[in-house]
């Protein structure tokens, strides 16, 4: 697979991973019941997963390996932060207002996520 469709695979599967994190999140927020429908479980573990393995081969194709590259070792690190705090917002947070602060700080650092892939850096202006 070509490095250009492997970087749009990866792009695409993260903005969903977003917009589904997003919808999700709100629905959270707001009780809503589209939450506990069988797609909303599923997708996004479908998604991530490709997402995942995206990632895998745009490193082994770049041979940009994360033990080597310290922008790679701060978006899997933010990558782990991400998932702690997304599943404490939606599985171990009980009051609604630590739900809205867990899924709040998780966009954060998602969006922490996207600035190191798009610089390349690990610092913030």
């Amino acid at each position: 697979m070509s490095y250009t469709v492997l970087k749009t695979i990866h792009l695409g599967c993260a903005f969903i991973t977003y917009v589904l994190f997003f919808i999700r999140g709100f629905w959270l927020i707001t009780n809503s019941r589209p939450l506990s429908l069988p797609g909303m479980v599923v997708i996004p573990h479908v998604v991530d997963s490709i997402l995942l393995l995206s990632a895998i081969g745009l490193v082994v194709l770049t041979n940009q390996y994360p033990g080597e590259q310290t922008w790679l070792n701060a978006k899997l690190i933010a990558l782990v932060v991400y998932i702690l705090l997304g599943t404490s917002a939606f599985r171990l947070c009980h009051k609604r207002t630590a739900k809205l602060v867990t899924w709040l700080m998780a966009q954060l650092v998602f969006l922490y996520i996207v600035f190191v892939a798009l610089t390349r850096t690990i610092y913030p202006i």
